[in-house]
């Protein structure tokens, strides 16, 4: 067992604080107990029961880091652990330094908060300019000066001397723990510590408030687990301070193996390309896109949003053949399996990724690269499975290649079964022939392939893209079937199970399956007896209505025989054949400004009510006719230029065109006049709406409202 020089001392440091901590948050002195978390005093009061096994849990953390910091180095033989001299001895100093100021700066007074900023970033400075140095042996020049720059950038950016929320510090951490993996003094403890470290940093939510609600939230779990990990931060330098003292025998450098099989290695390099290749020609330059488990597990943080999307980047446009064809070339046991470990990594991201994503719908045009999109894989594109599994099988066929004769054999015979089982389709599931929407502009046709187009071009089910036409005509046999027996559990179970509603079922497959046509004929011939019911109660309204008795003779008037239903409004729209826009004038606001008509040159507005019919009637008179307000609501006259003298009144939405209101076609300025009133029918006030209007030539562009409701 080992000992430490401080062992003792830390451990009871550590056991007291852990046993102090579960005290207050058992006595449930919940403002004590924010020290362990950095909550926010005003969500303080929000922890619920099993928060306590959170803050508890942060606590023994918090308490193994102190043991970490405060043990000191490991108690061997004298000769062998010497405080070191130079460089190494000073950086001791500094890591020591920097992890005392990182425990003290909580006490620190919140009102002097420039002095423990400053001071804290000449301790980094020291820190990094001392590792350049002391690494000179496990890593060149280059990756030491790369690393210098980028630390003294990170800490100016932190002092508010650049851009901020940067991966400038990461750039200085990597090179650091690459170093310090190839030198003898530091423990692969001490390095994995720091990559932890590393990877929480980069996952730190940016805008961080906690919250405990009393239910069970997975997403705010993980934002206190990275929080929790920046104790790591203090340790990792720590431990470098203490394993300083160790001795510095060099390490034995692995050689590299013996040349791989062009031809293994040749196809090893290009299975991350060939699904890159088909993404690409597709337009496609993403393996994932938007949505999936791990890009919403990463949403908490800006960073860590941005470094998935760059690591989707690299794996759609085949960036792992590079990491591959590296490990070719270099060819040692250790190149060879960290380039399998990250392969393997990333194609469980993807498939993680692909196997949380929602349907893409067919007929939709995928997912857009513009935040706020809805996720999904996009219909021209491979699904993600296809590159973890061209990672998978470019990983296992490098351990293959490496490894000695006995396991190659082994391991390539796995690799073959895995692209057997990626690659070839089951029988089941065998790729057949895709019904386009094109093909349905060109012939739509009657039973299956109307069955067909109906979910190609108007997403009836919901299925993914690509999915071929014997799959979704097996599943349209099968909801026949269901649809014929009428088990109210199966049809409850189709709609909770697969999201078909049972009402809607008939009209999805009624071209393939007899008893739903037949429902959809009875359904349709009820829909249509209640139309001309509906229709003739509509036109007995108009009959009802009092017709118009006007007090001078009109040149022309028309009672519009049919009830007409506007979606809201009736306009009139005519070309002025010159650069002027009629729709730059605003009509439809000023109508809305007076509640019923408004008129400017070449466009006029009368506003309806959307949710009843209209008796309309239409009067045209070559002089002004007399104020009629009586057995009227709503009287506005307004003027309109037209340049055409076409002044027919329509409803695009509606299919409403209404008979023309000009003077024999004559162009120029007239008056519009709109009368609006209700009229009640069995008992209501709103029945149906009267709509007269009357036209003649007139200048003047005012409003003039007669009457109001």
């Amino acid at each position: 067992m080992r000992r430490y020089r401080c062992g003792r001392i830390a451990a009871l440091v550590a056991v007291a604080y852990v046993a102090g901590v579960g005290v207050v948050v058992a006595a449930g002195w919940i403002t004590v107990a924010g020290a362990v978390v950095p909550v926010e005093r005003p969500h303080l009061m929000e922890l619920g029961p099993w928060a306590r096994w959170v803050l508890l849990a942060v606590a023994v953390l918090q308490g193994w880091a102190l043991w970490q910091v405060l043990r000191g180095p490991v108690s061997r033989d004298p000769l062998r652990v010497v405080p070191p001299g130079g460089a190494a001895g000073w950086l001791r100093v500094a890591l020591y330094a920097s992890v005392a100021h990182t425990l003290l700066l909580p006490l620190w007074p919140l009102d002097d908060a420039e002095w423990p900023i400053w001071t804290g970033a000449l301790v980094r400075l020291a820190v990094i300019g001392l590792y350049v140095p002391v690494l000179a042996a496990s890593l060149p020049r280059w990756a030491r000066l790369g690393a210098l720059v980028a630390g003294v950038a990170a800490v100016a950016a932190d002092l508010g001397y650049g851009p901020a929320d940067t991966p400038l510090w990461l750039w200085w951490a990597v090179p650091v723990l690459v170093g310090q993996a190839r030198d003898p003094r530091w423990s692969r403890g001490t390095v994995w510590t720091g990559a932890i470290f590393s990877a929480a940093w980069l996952l730190h939510p940016t805008s961080f408030a906690l919250r405990f609600p009393r239910g069970f939230d997975p997403g705010l779990l993980f934002e206190v687990a990275v929080v929790a990990l920046a104790a790591l931060g203090a340790v990792w330098e720590a431990r470098s301070a203490h394993e300083l003292t160790r001795p510095a025998e060099a390490r034995p450098r692995a050689g590299r193996g013996p040349s791989f099989p062009l031809p293994l290695a040749g196809v090893a390099v290009a299975l991350p390309l060939i699904p890159a290749a088909v993404n690409l020609a597709h337009g496609v330059p993403r393996a994932v896109g938007p949505g999936g488990a791990v890009a919403d597990l990463l949403g908490i943080s800006d960073r860590a949003s941005l470094a998935w999307y760059g690591l989707d980047l690299l794996l759609g446009v085949g960036a792992p053949a590079v990491l591959v064809l590296a490990a070719v070339v270099w060819r040692t046991r250790a190149a060879v399996r960290a380039t399998a470990l990250a392969l393997l990594g990333c194609a469980a991201l993807v498939t993680v990724s692909a196997l949380t994503l929602p349907p893409a719908p067919l007929g939709g045009t995928g997912p857009d690269l513009v935040p706020g999109e809805p996720p999904g894989p996009d219909p021209a594109a491979l699904f993600p499975l296809w590159h973890a599994a061209a990672l998978t099988a470019a990983a296992l066929l490098l351990l293959a290649l490496r490894e000695g004769s006995p396991r190659r054999h082994g391991l390539l015979a796995a690799t073959a079964a895995a692209l057997a089982l990626c690659f070839l389709p089951a029988a089941d599931l065998a790729p057949g022939k895709v019904t386009t929407a094109e093909d349905c502009a060109r012939a739509p046709g009657t039973g299956e392939r109307a069955y067909l187009c109906a979910i190609r071009v108007n997403a009836v089910l919901d299925v993914a893209a690509g999915t071929p036409d014997h799959v979704l005509l097996a599943r349209g046999r099968r909801l026949c079937a269901v649809h014929a027996r009428q088990d109210p559990a199966e049809l409850a179970r189709l709609r909770t199970e697969e999201g078909v509603d049972p009402e809607r079922l008939p009209w999805v497959v009624d071209d393939i399956c007899p008893s739903a046509h037949a429902a959809v004929v009875a359904a349709e011939a009820v829909e249509e007896v209640e139309y001309e019911q509906s229709l003739a109660e509509e036109r007995r309204k108009c009959d009802a209505a009092p017709r118009h008795r006007p007090l001078t003779t009109p040149a022309k008037a028309v009672r519009v025989a049919e009830p007409q239903w506007p979606d809201g409004s009736l306009s009139l729209f005519e070309a002025v054949g010159d650069s002027f826009d009629p729709l730059s004038q605003g009509v439809f606001a000023k109508a809305l400004a007076n509640g019923l008509v408004a008129g400017g040159r070449g466009h006029l507005v009368i506003l309806t009510h959307s949710d009843v019919h209209a008796c309309v009637t239409l009067e045209t008179y070559a002089r002004r006719p007399p104020v009629e307000t009586g057995g009227w609501e709503h009287v506005v006259e307004v003027g309109y230029d037209s340049p055409a003298g076409d002044l027919r009144l329509r409803d695009d939405l509606s299919g409403i065109v209404l008979p023309d209101l000009s003077l024999r076609g004559r162009p120029g300025h007239y008056r519009v006049r709109v009368h609006v009133a209700w009229l009640p029918w069995n008992g209501g006030k709103y029945g149906t709406q009267r709509l007269l209007v009357m036209a003649y030539p007139g200048d003047g562009d005012d409003v003039r409202t007669y009457r109001t409701p």
